[in-house]
């Protein structure tokens, strides 16, 4: 393969748009393909938004897929809940808050990210824009994939432990490819003076367990999406074979009560997601 196939993780936030909308434009290099990776569980303006970019993508000629690999609310609830696969699909968790009533408090190991974005994901890579049969090896250096990681967010920055792929970061100018690093901020900027009343969200699951206070504050806004994740945090409760009770907020509080007005308790960024999923 002479040159790697450019590819754009894409998850429909502020920087992984950004990057998408630059080589649109031409200020980035055209890129081959973005894949957006759907938990099924995104606050409805993100699919708004992701019906736009995929149009504005498709006049500059860059195909935008979406990859799924199930419903990750479903999902969550058929695993903590009842302790099943639920539509032939392995359980895997949410970074969930465990409380055992007597003081002691934890973390449940993250495999959302890994299940629900990079698997489905490379498999779409491999499969369907390399066109290689299961088991197949992939050629050295066939594919370089973009994120969107911004010059602030540079602790997320990971070399890529594949060798058919590069890890490519162009808001950081890894490679260089822009006249300077944008910070996310910059990102918004640059989406306001080139799309004028075009409102990019944040993207992020529904019920994740990393939001700040003030994305569950923009949730609870909508009744209808405030109840629904209430339900999912009083459903996985009390969970098969958990020492303890399980809930969606860092308070190790139900949803419903918890203080949704400080900003912001105990984050600790370096737990976040690392941003191999998109932004």
């Amino acid at each position: 393969m002479d040159q790697p196939l450019r590819i754009l993780s894409l998850g429909a936030g502020v920087q992984s748009s950004t990057v998408l909308l630059m080589s649109c434009k031409g200020l980035l290099p055209k890129l081959d393909a973005a894949i957006f990776a759907d938990t099924q569980w995104e606050p409805p303006q993100v699919y708004g938004h992701l019906a736009w970019l995929e149009e504005e993508a498709a006049k500059a000629g860059i195909p935008v897929h979406r990859v799924m690999a199930g419903n990750l609310r479903q999902h969550t609830v058929d695993g903590w809940a009842r302790r099943h696969k639920g539509d032939g699909h392995r359980y895997a968790s949410l970074p969930l808050y465990v409380s055992d009533g007597n003081g002691i408090m934890g973390t449940i190991r993250r495999q959302c990210t890994q299940e629900y974005k990079i698997v489905p994901i490379e498999r779409f890579i491999r499969r369907n824009l390399l066109g290689l049969p299961k088991g197949q090896v992939a050629p050295v250096g066939a594919v370089e994939q973009w994120y969107g990681i911004s010059a602030d967010e540079q602790r997320r920055i990971r070399m890529s432990d594949q060798h058919w792929k590069r890890n490519i970061y162009p808001l950081c100018n890894l490679p260089p490819m822009l006249p300077k690093m944008f910070t996310r901020t910059m990102c918004l900027d640059w989406c306001r003076e080139n799309y004028p009343g075009r409102n990019v969200p944040r993207s992020s699951c529904m019920g994740c367990p990393f939001h700040s206070n003030a994305e569950w504050r923009e949730i609870k806004k909508d009744p209808v999406l405030w109840e629904d994740v209430c339900r999912v945090d009083e459903a996985i409760r009390h969970a098969d074979r958990m020492k303890g009770e399980v809930f969606l907020h860092r308070s190790f509080r139900p949803l419903r009560e918890a203080n949704l007005d400080e900003d912001q308790m105990r984050f600790n960024w370096n737990e976040e997601c690392m941003g191999l999923c998109g932004n």
